[in-house]
C-alpha cells in the first residue's frame, strides 16, 4: 500500500519554517544595522564636544596619544600662568591682626599662648566673631564661619590673618567667600594644613601669603620665631644641607602649594591651585604611601608637573609605608624625568619646627652640592 500524504506534509513542513526564518530576519535585520554602526563608531580615536576637548573612545597607551597632546593639554590652557604678585604690607608694632576660624573648631585655652604671644610682638589681637562656636567638628556652621572670615577680610584695619588651626571646613566657604576687598587693602594669611585651600585661592588671584604656624600650635619657638620673622619682613632665606634625595640645579618661579591631599582635592574646581611656572611645595601628615603616588600620579597624569619649575617636599609625618615603596621614592619616581630642581626635606608642615614660607612670591630655589635653599 502507498501512502502518498506523508510527502506533502513534509514540503508544507518545511515552507512554513522557512517562512517564520524570513519574518524573524526581517525584524532583527535593523538591530544588526545599528550594532554594526556602533561598532564603526567606536573606531574613532577621538569625538570633539562643544568645549573642543578631545576625549578618547580607546585605551592609548603612548605618550603622542590625545589624552598628553590634546585633551589635557586643551584643558590646562584655560589655566594662565599667575604673573602678578600683590604683597601685603610687613607688620610694625601697633598693627592689628586678626585669629580667624574657618575650619575644625578650638577652645580659648587652644589659643591663649598664640594670642598672648602675637601680643608679645606689639599686635592688636581681634577675634573671629565665631572664634568659639562649636557645630559638630566645626567652628559654627557655615553661615557663622563665612560671616566670621568675611568682616574680617572687609576690615581695612587688619594686616593680617591668621589660621587658629586647621582640620577641615575651609572648602565649603567657596563659592561664597568674597576676595574682592583685598584688591584695595591686602593682608597677610597665615596658615598651613586646610588652610592651604584658602592659600591656593588666595595666590591663584597673586596675592602673597604665609605657610606657617598657626594660632593653637605657638609652642615651638623656632616655629614661632620663623612666623614673626616672615610677618615682620626679616625671613630672607630657608637653606638646609643637600642629601642624598635632592636633586641638583637652579629655578626661579613663585612658591605655591601645601598640603597635598588638600590642593589634590582643589583639582577640577574653581579654586584649582595654579602651578603654571611656579615651583611646588607639598607637605602631608598621617597618610598611607601609596595614597601619595595615587595623588602626585594624579598631578603629573594631568600634565601640571610639566608646568613647574621646581620641587620643595617638607615634612611627611605620620605616614604609613605598609608594603608601599619608601615615600623619598615614590616621590622621586614620579618628578625625576622632569630635569628641575627638587629641595627634599624642608622643616615645613605638621612637624616640628614648622618653618614659615612665602607663597604665591617669586623665589630662587638653588639646590647645590653641599647646601640648598630658598631665597625670598
Amino acid at each position: 500500500m502507498k501512502i502518498i500524504g506523508t510527502p506533502i506534509v513534509g514540503k508544507s513542513y518545511f515552507c512554513t519554517i522557512k517562512l517564520l526564518a524570513i519574518k524573524f530576519m526581517r525584524k532583527i535585520y535593523p538591530f544588526f544595522i545599528l550594532l554594526a554602526l556602533f561598532a564603526v563608531s567606536c573606531t574613532k580615536e577621538y569625538i570633539t564636544n562643544e568645549y573642543n576637548e578631545y576625549v578618547t573612545n580607546q585605551y592609548i597607551t603612548n605618550n603622542d596619544s590625545v589624552y598628553i597632546r590634546e585633551f589635557y593639554s586643551v584643558v590646562l590652557s584655560q589655566q594662565r600662568e599667575v604673573t602678578r604678585e600683590i604683597m601685603p604690607a610687613y607688620l610694625q608694632a601697633g598693627d592689628s591682626v586678626a585669629i580667624c576660624a574657618a575650619s575644625n573648631a578650638v577652645t580659648e585655652a587652644d589659643l591663649r599662648n598664640g594670642i598672648a604671644t602675637l601680643q608679645s610682638w606689639g599686635l592688636k589681637v581681634l577675634e573671629a566673631d565665631n572664634l568659639y562656636d562649636v557645630s559638630g567638628r566645626y567652628a559654627g556652621t557655615l553661615a557663622q564661619r563665612l560671616d566670621g572670615l568675611q568682616k574680617l577680610i572687609d576690615n581695612p584695619n587688619i594686616k593680617a590673618i591668621i589660621a587658629a588651626r586647621g582640620g577641615y571646613g575651609a572648602v565649603q566657604l567657596f563659592p561664597f567667600l568674597d576676595l574682592r576687598p583685598l584688591e584695595n587693602h591686602p593682608k597677610w594669611m597665615v596658615g598651613f594644613s586646610d588652610a592651604t585651600v584658602l592659600h591656593a585661592a588666595m595666590n591663584n588671584l597673586g596675592f602673597q601669603t604665609i605657610h606657617g604656624a598657626m594660632a593653637n600650635n605657638f609652642s615651638n619657638s623656632a616655629s614661632v620665631s620663623s612666623l614673626k620673622q616672615a610677618l615682620f619682613g626679616e625671613m630672607l632665606e630657608l637653606s638646609i644641607p643637600t642629601n642624598s634625595d635632592c636633586i641638583q640645579g637652579v629655578a626661579e618661579g613663585r612658591l605655591v602649594g601645601g598640603n597635598l591631599t588638600t590642593f589634590y582635592a582643589l583639582g577640577g574646581t574653581t579654586i584649582d591651585l595654579n602651578m603654571k611656572g611656579a615651583i611646588l611645595f607639598i607637605e602631608e601628615t598621617g597618610e598611607a604611601n601609596y595614597n601619595v603616588d595615587r595623588m602626585l600620579k594624579n598631578l603629573k597624569l594631568s600634565g601640571k608637573l610639566d608646568e613647574i619649575r621646581g620641587v620643595v617636599v617638607g615634612q611627611l609625618t605620620s605616614m604609613t609605608q605598609g608594603v608601599d615603596l619608601p615615600l623619598n621614592e615614590i616621590i622621586l619616581n614620579n618628578v625625576r624625568d622632569l630635569g628641575i630642581p627638587v629641595m627634599y626635606g624642608v622643616p615645613a608642615g605638621h612637624g616640628t619646627p614648622n618653618m614659615s614660607l612665602y607663597l604665591g612670591r617669586t623665589v630662587k630655589l638653588e639646590v647645590g652640592a653641599g647646601t640648598s635653599k630658598i631665597s625670598f
